[in-house]
């Protein structure tokens, strides 16, 4: 009898969920931005509620990197002014959003609270469900798509924004 097939049954039964490796991906922004990458960001929420960036820049394929409340400002600022700050936490450790929030939209209303100029696609170009708006910097965009209700249109307009 074939060893290989015996061994291949006896792992079948146990498929175990492996931790993400946010530490390789700390490692790789951090070396992007020492090196004055352009990045391309979109935030998101992960199955288990924590937020992430999908981080690629021309020359590194895009990846996810789990965020803290200092990840997340670290990354913005570097983004808004080329400057690299040192992360003083553990990466592996990331925040929790709340059930039911959309990370994505909290980044953008702090964008938006901050009097941050955003760009958006005008919604008779785009998908009759979605609101995209982008935000350049000096060493990156980050890109939203948003879900198009009632409650965030009226949140953008409310703040004066031209959706």
């Amino acid at each position: 009898m074939n060893k290989s097939l015996l061994h291949l049954a006896a792992l079948q039964g146990t498929k175990q969920q492996q931790q993400y490796d946010n530490l390789g991906a700390h490692a790789e922004v951090e070396t992007m931005m020492k090196r004055g990458d352009k990045l391309s960001v979109k935030f998101g929420t992960t199955k288990n509620q924590h937020p992430y960036a999908w981080v690629e820049s021309e020359k590194v394929a895009g990846f996810k990197y789990e965020l803290d409340v200092e990840r997340t400002n670290n990354l913005i600022n570097y983004m808004m002014t080329g400057d690299v700050s040192e992360y003083a936490g553990d990466p592996m450790k990331c925040d929790t959003v709340e059930a039911g929030k959309d990370y994505q939209f909290e980044v953008m209303k702090e964008f938006v609270e901050n009097g941050q100029t955003l760009q958006y696609v005008p919604l008779f170009r785009e998908y009759p469900d979605k609101i995209s708006a982008t935000k350049t910097m000096f060493k990156g965009t980050v890109f939203f798509r948003i879900p198009r209700t009632t409650e965030n249109l009226d949140y953008l307009r409310e703040h004066k924004q031209s959706v």
